[in-house]
């Protein structure tokens, strides 16, 4: 009996190359790709040096060579000099109903032992992380740790001035805040309290409502650094990190 022919492993390469290429724009290939570098480099520290790879270290150091590769001036084939580039649209004074910056944030809870932290990162209207912010804390409760996250949410956004738009996957929050519940965890409803005076006092920030799966960045800040796991440069290597998840 015949046996099926096996396939070959360059053309898989390239089709799995070209699948990467239509899913996703030249700037995360890129990133992708130094990925994929500092990763075979781990695998050879782990297999000629013993060395342990690290996940986060990985990411850093790939991080920072895209970094570097990105901020490097191209030579010019004609001679001449390099072009400014052109400066992007002015948005401090957007139309009615835009926002000059989106805010994601997320909590991270674990019952044992009563550990959690909250993730928040901060973009501006292109969709380029300028601003972020995690940390530990003590909490009792899920619908607490979201509480935190949202409320260190709301104080970032009134920081800048501008109109926000403040994202959470909690829906259980976003609708207290609206309708506040007769009985919740008071430690709960203390932190909804805060995010009220908050908000009224900034009526240039609306809080919506947004699926888990279009807040995977805050969800993975938050999740990171509960586990004590949240690299220093986060950061910067944020956007790499978001399409592996």
């Amino acid at each position: 009996m015949a046996q099926p022919a096996k396939a070959d492993p360059i053309s898989s390469i390239l089709e799995w190359l070209e699948s990467i290429r239509q899913l996703y724009p030249i700037c995360s290939i890129q990133k992708i790709v130094f990925l994929m570098w500092q990763t075979w480099k781990a695998r050879n520290e782990k297999i000629f040096r013993g060395t342990p790879p690290w996940p986060p270290s990985t990411i850093s150091k790939a991080a920072a060579d895209h970094h570097q590769w990105s901020t490097c001036p191209r030579p010019h084939h004609n001679g001449s000099p390099p072009t400014q580039p052109t400066p992007l649209p002015d948005h401090s004074t957007p139309s009615p109903g835009t926002h000059v910056f989106e805010v994601h944030c997320d909590g991270s809870f674990f019952d044992e032992p009563q550990k959690a932290a909250y993730g928040v990162i901060v973009s501006n209207s292109h969709g380029q992380v300028c601003d972020g912010k995690a940390e530990l804390m003590h909490c009792f409760s899920p619908v607490e740790a979201e509480a935190v996250a949202l409320l260190e949410a709301s104080r970032m956004a009134a920081s800048l001035t501008a109109p926000c738009l403040v994202k959470t996957d909690c829906l259980q929050l976003v609708q207290a805040i609206e309708r506040p519940p007769r009985t919740w965890p008071w430690r709960a409803a203390a932190r909804l309290g805060k995010i009220k005076l908050v908000l009224d006092s900034n009526p240039q920030i609306n809080v919506r409502h947004f699926c888990r799966k279009l807040n995977l960045k805050a969800d993975w800040v938050a999740r990171s650094c509960a586990k004590n796991q949240l690299p220093p440069q986060w950061l910067q290597i944020i956007d790499l990190v978001a399409p592996l998840l």
